[in-house]
């Protein structure tokens, strides 16, 4: 019987066959270190595992030598996928993984070097903020002004740039002593001292209960490369060839990781006359990755990395990809124009020979409402005329608040949906719960989810049993559990309390010891949880119809356990915490070739690398997007720009920009100018079904050049209002061009707000109120020739896609009097009793909230006037609201 090779071997001719001469130079290239800069669709994944491939079949190298690092784990499985079928199944063993999953594997193995025992705990951001709470009572910090989110995202920041607390402490507060009871931080003048005071004792608390936290994966493996030599000889060793994709998403904690890992400041020489890179010196350095995809300056990324590799490595060679096998080249030609003013990138242009395809299609709407109607009409037709499937469609948005009027009018036309971004299943109440149970099983030093399952389900343990446990751990300097375990030296408890400790504990001890009997077999221990614990007895008896949802949720937990068993020949408890925790948003998208029967809505963000056939932009506004933050910040407008490039080319075959001349924003009803990224795109590449809305028409007067445009046949009277405003204005990057060069955005006003700003976009003043008499002109000078003229885009003659349709002034005015009574009545609410009942809310209720959307009801307490609901809004967190001012509507 003849037993398939551990390895594959592949000729070059196999290798490099179907590939075009810059992916098989990529996948050839015999040096130290390579950047494969691979423009959007253009192959880099296939270049990737053809690489590494070519590395071990033609260079020589072992599979143990290899590590290839990727941004999820999606990403991973699917390059694992295609390895196994280049070079057979030695590739399920290779370290191909995340940076997160490669740390935890390297700190699994070697964290006791650096105090930490193997069965550490991993805390989610939700388990992260619940420890920062705790922190912030005890310490006397006001969490309202001061929330757990924002301290937290600082200490993210921290870690992500190797800054150590003890640094922070030094520097910030050094009479502040982590870990000593009753420690107060007092009046503080600067609030770096409370960041490094939380700081401090957040890493003490993770410490103390053998937990990490994302950042730490990272920060920790690093820290302890640099203090034992010994394992960073052993990995320096171990890894010859290391491969990193999305390169451009990398912070300086990862930048430095690979630096580490690849020995390349060790100051080791590369072995004569060795093949590849040698068993010592230098690893061989590969990166993948699109400068002008970097979008995730938010969350750390640092685009330097990618910008000066060639500077972090002098004789590196820089390859680009620039044929796309995704879009269409009017697409292409879309996404080049947009991206290309970007200063300082690296010319990259992309081109296709699938062909021009169709135009990008545009509409502009009076106001957000009738931009999704549209697009809701649209999708209905594009299934019904021309046979696209719901999941061929994407709808694409700058922030998740977007989403709303988007969702209603999928839901009014009847048309099925899926929201990216909601509440993920492992953020589920009862899902958190019963992995609350399992992470305290597995570390009980875990003192954040063993807190929370303390009275879970009730058990007659509340906030008094919760402080005797703390105060006991707190005075002898140990967690939760060994005060729980020594309850019987514990003075001054209440005789039942005491019993229903010792009920907890005796529960505790007895699911611990099954999971030690039954480690390899995850999902028995779930299902002994879910019934030792009463989870799942609680929610069956349970008369709502949402807990019988909760227990099919648990259900799924369970056959997600039974699933990782199946897979993974080794399973164990601590291997399922671990692959629960690290998955991410987009680990949890539909394949690309699954039929899900829904359209689907997510930001540009959660886009990023993913592709549709048809693909709607929606909210192309100023303030919108490019987002208001950006527009006095030179370096995240080119990150907004990025972001545009990054939408346009999801789009395989048909991309739709739409926009709303007048949006809601905080309550208030604001009027949007056309983004400036609609005036990158070239005139000949947009076919417009409706260019121009009632207020665009209004800002611009009518009728001029004599055209019979969209909104001809208007019966005057407004004459001289539309003249105060000026002709049509150009915008954004055309306004660039017309100025010599010259900024064409001054500081960003705020939209419809009363009083105008001394500069606005091009150097001319903007934000006048609309229609208020002697307010500053739109249009005038510093927007360069007017917009609708010969000379810019909007011509008045030959304009593809015109709607000739007659409208009256009442019409033209309709979008504005809604929205501003719309205001009012919101400005008026207030102040005037509201006509919603608390008892007509339930809990699994579903309400609309005017700014954060839909959201599900999780509980209602009546206080008469003062009656309050919490609602879950998914991405947009849980809020409490008082019902007699709350704008929302129950659905």
């Amino acid at each position: 019987m003849n037993e398939q090779p551990e390895v594959i071997a592949r000729s070059a001719g196999e290798l490099l066959g179907g590939l075009n001469e810059q992916q098989a130079e990529a996948v050839q290239y015999d040096g130290p270190a390579l950047l494969i800069a691979a423009g959007a669709g253009s192959g880099k994944t296939r270049v990737l595992t053809r690489r590494i491939a070519w590395l071990l079949s033609q260079t020589g190298a072992w599979p143990s030598q290899i590590l290839a690092i990727t941004f999820t784990n999606k990403a991973a499985a699917e390059m694992k996928e295609r390895l196994t079928t280049l070079i057979g199944p030695v590739a399920q063993r290779m370290w191909v993984s995340t940076f997160h999953s490669a740390c935890v594997r390297i700190l699994r193995r070697d964290g006791g070097k650096i105090g930490l025992k193997s069965g550490f705990s991993i805390y989610d951001t939700a388990d992260s903020q619940r420890l920062v709470k705790i922190i912030c009572t005890e310490l006397n910090i006001d969490v309202k002004r001061y929330t757990p989110r924002s301290i937290l995202a600082r200490i993210s920041d921290y870690k992500n740039s190797l800054i150590g607390w003890q640094e922070r402490l030094k520097q910030y507060a050094p009479q502040f002593k982590p870990g000593v009871r009753g420690s107060q931080i007092g009046s503080f003048g600067d609030v770096e001292v409370l960041y490094a005071c939380v700081y401090a004792e957040y890493q003490y608390r993770l410490a103390t209960a053998n937990a990490v936290d994302f950042d730490d994966l990272i920060m920790r493996t690093v820290e302890l490369l640099r203090t034992d030599p010994v394992t960073a000889e052993y990995y320096r060793r171990k890894f010859r060839y290391i491969l990193v994709d999305e390169y451009q998403d990398t912070n300086h904690a990862q930048y430095v990781l690979v630096r580490e890992l690849g020995g390349v400041d060790c100051g080791q020489q590369r072995e004569p006359g060795a093949r590849g890179a040698g068993r010592m010196g230098p690893a061989w350095i590969t990166v993948v990755g699109d400068s002008d995809q970097s979008i995730y300056a938010f969350r750390g990324a640092d685009i330097r990395n990618i910008q000066e590799f060639e500077k972090d490595f002098p004789n590196a060679r820089t390859i680009l990809l620039e044929q796309n096998y995704r879009s269409t080249q009017t697409i292409l030609n879309a996404a080049n124009a947009v991206i290309a003013l970007n200063p300082g990138r690296k010319p990259k242009k992309l081109w296709t020979a699938l062909g021009d395809g169709s135009k990008i299609i545009g509409y502009a709407a009076d106001n957000a409402q009738q931009e999704g109607q549209w697009i809701a009409g649209e999708i209905a037709r594009l299934v019904r005329e021309e046979g696209f499937r719901y999941s061929d469609i994407a709808l694409m948005y700058r922030a998740n608040a977007q989403s709303r009027s988007l969702e209603e009018a999928l839901i009014n036309a009847r048309l099925p949906y899926q929201l990216v971004g909601g509440t993920k299943f492992y953020e589920r109440k009862e899902v958190k719960d019963a992995m609350a149970y399992l992470q305290a099983i597995a570390n009980p030093a875990d003192d954040v989810n063993l807190r929370r399952i303390l009275n879970v389900p009730k058990r007659g343990l509340g906030a008094r049993a919760e402080a005797l446990l703390t105060t006991f751990a707190a005075e002898h300097q140990t967690n939760v559990w060994s005060a729980l375990d020594s309850l019987d030296a514990m003075p001054n408890v209440p005789t039942r309390t005491a019993k229903l400790l010792a009920q907890f504990r005796d529960l505790m001890r007895g699911l611990q010891a099954f999971a030690a009997e039954n480690d390899g077999k995850p999902s028995e221990i779930v299902a002994e949880v879910l019934e030792k614990s009463g989870l799942l007895a609680e929610l069956k008896k349970s008369t709502d119809p949402q807990d019988m949802t909760r227990v099919d949720n648990l259900s799924q937990l369970q056959s997600t356990a039974a699933e990782f068993e199946q897979n993974t020949p080794d399973a164990t408890l601590n291997g399922f915490l671990e692959t629960t925790a690290l998955v991410a948003d987009s680990d949890q998208l539909p394949d690309e070739d699954e039929d899900t029967g829904k359209v689907t809505l997510m930001t540009l963000h959660t886009a990023k690398g993913l592709e549709y056939p048809v693909v709607f932009l929606t909210g192309m506004e100023q303030g919108t997007f490019p987002h208001s933050r950006a527009m006095e910040n030179e370096s995240e407008l080119e990150e907004e720009r990025r972001l545009a490039y990054v939408g346009i080319t999801r789009a395989r075959q048909i991309l739709y920009v739409t926009r709303a001349a007048v949006r809601a924003q905080w309550g208030q009803a604001a009027e949007m100018l056309p983004s400036q990224f609609l005036d990158d795109i070239p005139e000949n590449l947009i076919e417009w079904k409706r260019r121009e809305t009632g207020v665009d028409a209004l800002r611009g007067g009518w009728g001029s050049n004599g055209s019979d445009d969209e909104f001809g046949g208007f019966e005057g009277g407004y004459s001289s209002e539309s003249s105060s405003y000026g002709s049509r204005p150009r915008w954004g990057s055309a306004a660039k061009r017309a100025t010599s060069g010259r900024s064409s955005y001054g500081s960003y006003g705020s939209y419809g707000s009363s009083s105008s700003r001394d500069r606005g976009y091009g150097g001319g003043s903007y934000g006048s109120k609309y229609g208020a008499r002697g307010g500053s002109s739109y249009g005038g000078s510093s927007y360069g020739s007017s917009y609708g003229s010969s000379s810019s885009r909007g011509s008045s003659s030959g304009q593809s896609g015109r709607v000739t349709t007659r409208r009256m002034k009442k019409d033209l005015l309709d979008s504005l009097t809604k929205a501003k009574s719309a205001a009012s009545a919101k400005a008026a609410a207030t102040s005037q009793p509201s006509r919603l009942n608390v008892a007509d809310f339930h809990e699994g209720d579903r309400i609309s909230h005017d700014q954060y959307g839909l959201g599900k009801v999780v509980a209602v307490e009546d206080k008469g006037r003062n009656s309050v609901i919490t609602v879950d809004f998914g991405s947009d967190g849980v809020k409490r609201l008082l019902l007699r001012v709350a704008p929302i509507e129950k659905l």
